[in-house]
């Protein structure tokens, strides 16, 4: 774990990292919005896709708190933040 926060106390890969994490937090909402769109087109919209939107969103959510939660761990441990 000490491997991890080294290597994001360096900028190029924090700035990576930070890419994916921006990445991580738009792309799945534009697919999910696309493929929602669709299938509304289709009317095909019914109860049970409602449910696994709302999985998958609760899914999201907790990937990305995970990313940044890990960046902000490694801020801590290399005494960036504050």
């Amino acid at each position: 774990m000490n491997a991890i926060a080294q290597s994001l106390a360096d900028p190029t890969v924090r700035g990576w990292y930070l890419g994916f994490c921006l990445a991580l937090v738009l792309l799945p909402m534009v697919a999910l919005a696309f493929w929602y769109r669709s299938r509304a087109k289709q009317n095909s919209v019914d109860r049970s896709m409602l449910l696994r939107v709302s999985l998958l969103t609760l899914l999201w959510m907790v990937v990305n708190a995970l990313a940044f939660g890990l960046l902000m761990w490694a801020d801590g441990v290399n005494g960036i933040a504050g």
